[in-house]
């Protein structure tokens, strides 16, 4: 979708700030959140400001790809951060627990299209060869952030406010999209697109209910009641079986749509098929992990 006009070199430094700021807010929270709590209140729903900026941003990846396709990389991508800042500014505005999941759920919509559209956007732009010079790029700043955003965010705790965690996505996000604007040119897509709607709406679906099971079992419910979950309560149980409905609900519906979300045929090429396998292993060991490392900062600040 890209042209000769693009410049490749301004829209690499475009997309690694993009990246920064969002592997930055995964990040820069952990040291930062004693402060929200002891302001805002609220430590029962201590672990939903994580969980649904995690549920809006995994929902929304698939999507933001298929629309990417449809209607360009740059347009999605630039939606995408202007959402996010938006969520970084309200976010900062929140005068309650309450107020901060909801806006930090539209952060999370907004951080669904920077990861993934960055990769599609440097696979438009580098060739084979030269992509896993990106990749370790990429994952170059993925590792500063995990370095440094704690350190930040216990630095801003100190000397500023809270609200500095996310103030600092707005010059960062402003920067990246003024580079990418003149820098990254495409050509229009010909013809009309179609809109895979029922698809969407069952994966979406099928995630979010997916990941609150997930969430919710095995320990508090964060809804402020105290109440405990066992992976055996109908609500756990409910919400997988909901889950597991609407997510063979869309894999029927990908073999019908025009224009799918998610090509199946695709799996049947074993590359892709283990690739995605790994993928998956390797995001889950690692988020699991960070998970962990903010659950026991907190029970020692505690």
């Amino acid at each position: 979708m890209t042209n000769e006009k693009t410049n490749v070199t301004l829209v690499i430094v475009g997309l690694l700030l993009g990246m920064l700021i969002s592997a930055l807010d995964q990040t820069i929270m952990a040291t930062a959140m004693p402060s929200v709590v002891q302001e805002l209140g609220g430590l029962s729903l201590y672990s939903w400001i994580f969980s649904i900026y995690m549920l809006t941003s995994t929902a929304s990846m698939p999507i933001y790809g298929k629309l990417a396709d449809l209607y360009g990389r740059k347009k999605l991508y630039i939606a995408g951060m202007t959402l996010f800042m938006l969520g970084s500014v309200l976010c900062s505005l929140s005068g309650g627990m309450t107020e901060l999941i909801v806006f930090r759920g539209l952060q999370g919509l907004g951080a669904g299209a920077l990861m993934p559209l960055a990769v599609t956007i440097i696979g438009d732009l580098v060739p084979l060869e030269k992509r896993g010079r990106m990749q370790g790029m990429f994952a170059g700043v993925m590792t500063l952030a995990s370095v440094i955003g704690p350190a930040i965010g216990g630095m801003f705790v100190e000397y500023l406010s809270w609200q500095w965690v996310f103030y600092i996505n707005l010059p960062i996000g402003l920067a990246a999209i003024l580079i990418l604007i003149p820098a990254l040119q495409e050509t229009k897509n010909q013809g009309k697109p179609s809109i895979d709607w029922f698809g969407a709406l069952t994966m979406c679906g099928s995630v979010v209910a997916i990941l609150l099971a997930l969430v919710l079992g095995g320990g508090e419910s964060g809804l402020g009641s105290g109440q405990h979950n066992s992976w055996s309560s109908p609500q756990v149980v409910g919400l997988f079986l909901l889950g597991a409905v609407l997510l063979a609900l869309f894999l029927w519906i990908e073999t019908k749509a025009k224009e799918p979300i998610i090509p199946l045929p695709l799996f049947r090429n074993r590359i892709i098929s283990v690739t995605s396998i790994v993928a998956f292993l390797m995001s889950a060991g690692m988020f699991g992990a960070v998970t962990y490392i903010r659950c026991t900062s907190r029970a020692s600040s505690g």
